[in-house]
């Protein structure tokens, strides 16, 4: 697989769009949302998402993050096929940014990658992680190239099963005690896409 620019910006947000950059735009934006690059005004938004201890159980993370931290996270040059996993914020149509998606453990030779979504407490159960998931999935297949796109869910988070399911997400199987949390162990279910896309666009490579 070519390896492909993944300088994610705000250019898709104004009238001048370069040209070989049009068919990205659409992947990027639907009616509602938009995924983009992380930015200095989303830090609330990251330290909130990222410091509740309720949530870290569906994750590695064992203690806080620092506004330090997290603004130098922001900062940072970010690219998928170095750090193999890849954060864009999911925004409405009126400019609110209202939680995540995640591209992770991206794997350029078998071009399969997981997926997390994360919304913020006030946001949640207003349809913000189906539009993100949908555009996340539009975004990995059209312009990645990639072939499969997974993720490991709680058997008990019906609502998470639900919500993948209806984005094209079939279950390939069960991870017993594969969850730890207030010391109970919980079973996962593994989730997969399986990209259909044909591209009818050369896709953007490096030089």
């Amino acid at each position: 697989m070519g390896r492909k620019s993944l300088q994610i910006t705000n250019e898709f947000r104004t009238s001048h769009i370069p040209e070989e950059q049009r068919y990205l735009c659409g992947m990027l934006k639907s009616s509602s949302h938009l995924l983009r690059a992380m930015e200095p005004t989303d830090l609330d938004l990251l330290f909130q998402l990222e410091n509740s201890p309720s949530e870290w159980w569906l994750g590695a993370q064992l203690a806080p993050l620092s506004r330090a931290t997290l603004e130098r996270y922001i900062a940072g040059d970010h690219d998928l096929y170095r750090d193999l996993q890849l954060r864009l914020i999911i925004e409405t149509r009126n400019g609110n940014a209202v939680g995540a998606v995640d591209l992770y453990q991206l794997d350029p030779r078998n071009r399969r990658a997981g997926v997390g979504v994360a919304i913020a407490p006030g946001h949640r159960k207003a349809g913000h992680a189906k539009a993100g998931l949908e555009l996340l999935v539009s975004y990995a297949f059209e312009h990645l190239d990639l072939h499969q796109l997974w993720a490991e869910i709680p058997a008990m988070n019906d609502r998470s099963l639900t919500l993948f399911e209806k984005a094209g997400f079939t279950t390939g199987g069960r991870f017993t005690d594969w969850i730890r949390a207030e010391g109970t162990w919980h079973d996962a279910i593994w989730v997969q896409c399986i990209s259909n896309f044909s591209a009818a666009t050369t896709p953007i490579h490096n030089e």
